[in-house]
Formats: C-alpha cells, sequence, structure tokens
C-alpha cells in the first residue's frame, strides 16, 4: 500500500519573501469588495478600524462584480490614487 500525501512545499528557488506595507499610518488603501455579506461585512469594519487605529490617510470602498474582473476605470482609479488595494472575495 502506498499512501499519497497532498501536501506539498515548495523547492527553495521558488520561495519568495512577498512585499509588505509596514504601516497604515497616512496610507492611502482602496479596498475592492464583490459584495458578499461577510466582505462588505470585513470591508466596513476594516475601513473604520484603519483609520481610527491605525491612522490611515484614507480608505475607499469600491465594488466589483459578484462573479467577475473590475472595470477599467475602477483598476485605473485605484492603480493612480492609492498605496495599497485589498481585493477582498470572502465567500
Amino acid at each position: 500500500m502506498k499512501i499519497l500525501n497532498p501536501i506539498g512545499e515548495p523547492a527553495e528557488e521558488q520561495q519568495r519573501v512577498l512585499p509588505r506595507v509596514p504601516r497604515l499610518n497616512g496610507l492611502r488603501i482602496a479596498v475592492l469588495t464583490n459584495h458578499w455579506t461577510s466582505m462588505d461585512r470585513m470591508a466596513e469594519r476594516f475601513r473604520v478600524r484603519a483609520s481610527q487605529a491605525y491612522s490611515a490617510g484614507n480608505v475607499e470602498l469600491f465594488d466589483i462584480p459578484i462573479n467577475g474582473a473590475m472595470s477599467e476605470a475602477v483598476e485605473r482609479q485605484v492603480l493612480r490614487d492609492y498605496d495599497v488595494a485589498i481585493v477582498g472575495l470572502a465567500n
């Protein structure tokens, strides 16, 4: 009998350090929500908390379709006007 374990680890050369946001103070943050109820709740709570507790400069919520990509206009605006974007897909 052979037991196959589906858990794998990336090879060393594939491991990478992802960029991090060291602080939120003064940052302009875009939160994109697809309007699942859970994401709407998380987005609003993040907006309030980031502003009040972490002094984010501006936190704006953006709509994205529930089953598709964000519009080109929203993408351009987020890339142009914000320092960080959080894309929410909470199902």
